[in-house]
């Protein structure tokens, strides 16, 4: 699913592809309450493919939702099991959800 690319100033990078999609995932040692769900997760960015350049995401997440959580169940399906594949957990949507309001203030 994943593959490693090399390591940034922080963290891990990771690429590969879930459900059709590209991902590109920074992800560190422990967690975060920066982290997707409190997780490992810094970092995540979802395109429609590995050739779409990086203003042709369809979600993205740096320490928090950019424009919010995504809404469409495909990608939060890929965001969900991006998160399974790191931290083993699942994804409250009704939290990240509260933490992208809470940020906006």
């Amino acid at each position: 699913m994943f593959r490693e690319k090399g390591s940034s100033w922080m963290g891990r990078r990771y690429v590969g592809e879930v459900d059709g999609y590209f991902v590109e995932a920074q992800v560190f040692d422990d967690p975060s309450e920066y982290g997707i769900a409190k997780g490992r997760i810094s970092r995540l960015y979802i395109f429609p493919d590995a050739a779409s350049g990086f203003n042709r995401r369809l979600s993205s997440y740096e320490r928090g939702w950019d424009g919010g959580p995504p809404q469409d169940r495909r990608l939060r399906q890929v965001v969900e099991r991006t998160v399974a594949h790191f931290d083993r957990k699942q994804v409250d949507w009704t939290f990240e959800e509260y933490r992208y309001r809470e940020s906006q203030d």
